[in-house]
């Protein structure tokens, strides 16, 4: 294994400078008259270990991977409302052997811009309107969580994916252009037009327009129905795997809240996605049910929650794709939404397309600043699709340290079952997975 600890150490100086300086210096910079400025800055860095890789070569890996980014923002009120912007960039990079699934070489490091948009928002509150370089979320972000995947150099002939690395971390979340129009009348209605343009080489570049309506009740939750289509695709780029994605239209219908119930938590989402410009049409779908309840009566407020989600893989024996598309899901609520299984999602696979995923959590606070969660994972495999099966258990903490910082070690253990699976890995062995993520936020 290479050890590429000298651009590290840069990078760790580096970060390291920059979560100093912004310590000392974040803070509001304008304030008056209706106008302001602000800078924000958020920073992670992490270790990361193995004893397996899905590589092919044998043992496990070493690496570390790390990000800063900061934004300045401004909103200045108007006669008929408020005009904003922001303007922000990243710093990040991989070091050491690079990340277990092979998606970085450990070799990355890049400094370039993350947001950059405009925006007016009406004085009542009904209209927003913003452009440019800038994240966008839809609903619980199983399909849209900003444009997250950040691989790095594969050392592949004839492609080029590399967007920076710390892919892990997923620093990286603008899409590259987007305007997005935010509706918002008194009631319990509201909703988004959206148009998301990605830069991401693995993602092809593509481009993508839609409708979302929402009711929202503050007491039982919010009830979710988007309509979305994918307007173009760069055909044969990165790994060419998402060119029949040209045309496809989606649908998504999705709910989310306590139903009035005090402790419980209910979720739930169904996608369709059908047709597209290829020869091959797609017709492909997932869908997840999720339900928790909190005792808040008992020591330590333990949360159980359960979620048994489904993504369609491919039937060999049809002429379509029912190969479900995961689109741009990211992390929004926590460890496993929507990356599900630390080793299995991010390393071994599967990823949200052709398998079943079973997942129980336990989650207690022992104090207000110190949050502990074990999760369990039971994956299985879905029609024609590469057989990911396995099972996985990753014990985590969250210790807010201050108002700041955030420290986040995590435990894996995790044992292929598919076949493919276990010919990735080169072996049938457990494979015990240790990080530590440092996180800064101002």
């Amino acid at each position: 294994m290479k050890k590429n600890n000298t651009m590290f150490f840069k990078l760790t100086v580096l970060a390291s400078a920059l979560l100093t300086a912004a310590a000392v210096q974040a803070a509001p910079v304008y304030d008056q008259d209706g106008k302001s400025l602000e800078f924000n800055v958020e920073g992670m860095a992490g270790v990361f270990s193995t004893d397996e890789n899905y590589t092919g070569i044998d043992g496990g890996n070493n690496w570390q991977e790390g990000y800063i980014k900061g934004d300045l923002v401004g909103r200045n009120t108007i006669a008929n409302g408020a005009v904003y912007g922001g303007l922000g960039v990243i710093a990040l990079g991989t070091g050491g052997d690079g990340d277990a699934g092979g998606y970085t070489s450990g070799d990355e490091s890049e400094l370039k811009l993350e947001n950059a948009f405009v925006g007016w928002q009406s004085s009542n509150g009904l209209f927003d309107l913003s452009i440019g370089r800038q994240q966008f979320t839809l609903g619980d972000g199983f399909i849209i969580a900003g444009d997250a995947i950040s691989l790095g150099d594969m050392g592949i002939p004839g492609v080029d994916v590399d967007r920076g690395g710390a892919y892990y971390l997923a620093g990286q979340k603008s899409f590259d252009k987007t305007a997005v129009l935010k509706v918002d009348p008194e009631g319990a209605l509201r909703g988004d037009l959206f148009w998301l343009q990605s830069d991401n080489p693995y993602h092809q570049d593509t481009e993508i327009g839609g409708v979302n309506f929402e009711l929202v009740d503050d007491a039982k939750g919010t009830l979710g129905l988007s309509y979305m289509s994918v307007l173009d695709v760069d055909q044969g780029a990165g790994f060419g795997i998402w060119d029949q994605r040209k045309g496809m239209d989606i649908v998504s219908l999705r709910g989310q809240g306590s139903m009035g119930v005090e402790n419980l938590f209910l979720s739930f989402e169904y996608v369709n996605e059908t047709g597209g410009d290829t020869a091959v049409k797609n017709d492909g779908n997932a869908w997840y049910a999720e339900a928790g309840w909190t005792f808040t009566d008992l020591p330590w407020s333990p949360t159980v929650n359960y979620r048994h989600a489904k993504f369609s893989g491919d039937d060999s024996s049809t002429t379509d794709n029912e190969a479900f598309d995961p689109l741009f899901f990211g992390f929004t609520r926590g460890f496993g939404t929507w990356f599900q299984g630390e080793v299995a999602s991010n390393y071994a696979g599967p990823a949200n397309s052709g398998n079943t995923v079973d997942r129980l959590e336990l989650m207690v606070q022992p104090r207000d600043d110190l949050t502990v969660g074990l999760q369990y994972w039971d994956f299985g495999t879905e029609d024609d699709a590469a057989d990911l099966a396995g099972t996985e258990v990753d014990l985590y903490a969250l210790w807010s340290i201050n108002d700041n910082f955030v420290f986040s070690p995590m435990v894996g253990y995790y044992k292929p079952d598919g076949n493919d699976v276990v010919a990735n890995q080169g072996n049938d062995d457990a494979n015990l997975y240790l990080q530590a993520v440092l996180m800064y936020f101002y």
